[in-house]
């Protein structure tokens, strides 16, 4: 086991954030690999020491461990690596000692790190029952910001979404706080819109999620 004083992170995310990092650890299994768990740990202000312990997550990253010795030794040093390469890559930053702790904060460039891994791994989550409306996203994002524009569409089939039309995409489940998320992670807030459609005419756009509706119980 590395032997190294205890490193604890102080928490300088911004609580949007810090609470999407939270849902995609406990909802999206593909997001708990060893450096995900490691930016989770450092996103919520946990510490690292035997053991590897991040308050608030214990559902999604005890799942990565098992009660066998060998394995938690194995994740540990995983985990150990992973800080080690965020500390090279200047996406940590030493702050103080406190407390017999090594306080290390999120740099610039790591604050830019996990945001990606929310925009990459951020999910529309499935509800049980569905309440028979439709989410339209349309939005209307000038060519100087191109590349921003390509992320939003990019991010809209990731999420399932169906294109219409050019600029307008639309999805049955309910999924504001994530267009409100990309709206804003993106910088891109004037020029999206979502609104809530009680009726859907476009018979494609209903094939296209027929499968999809049929897994969840429909209100009556």
């Amino acid at each position: 086991m590395p032997k190294h004083r205890p490193i604890k992170f102080e928490n300088t995310l911004e609580p949007t954030l810090r609470k999407e990092v939270e849902k995609i650890i406990k909802e999206n299994p593909k997001a708990r690999t060893i450096l995900h768990a490691t930016l989770a740990i450092i996103a919520v202000g946990g510490v690292l020491t035997i053991g590897a312990v991040a308050p608030g997550l214990a559902g999604g990253l005890n799942r990565m461990q098992t009660s066998r010795k060998k394995k938690s030794y194995e994740d540990y040093q995983k985990i150990w690596n992973s800080f080690n390469t965020l500390k090279k890559r200047r996406e940590l930053q030493f702050i103080k000692e406190k407390d017999g702790y090594l306080v290390y904060s999120l740099s610039k460039k790591g604050k830019d790190k996990i945001k990606k891994f929310i925009f990459d791994e951020f999910q529309i989550k499935k509800p049980q029952v569905w309440d028979k409306k439709w989410r339209l996203v349309i939005f209307d994002v000038p060519e100087s910001r191109r590349k921003d524009r390509v992320a939003l569409r990019k991010k809209l089939v990731d999420l399932g979404f169906y294109q219409c039309q050019k600029s307008a995409w639309v999805h049955p489940f309910p999924c504001l706080e994530e267009i409100e998320f990309l709206k804003n992670i993106l910088r891109i807030k004037p020029f999206v819109k979502l609104f809530l459609v009680e009726d859907m005419t476009d018979g494609k756009a209903m094939y296209h999620f027929k499968d999809l509706i049929k897994s969840v119980v429909i209100r009556s």
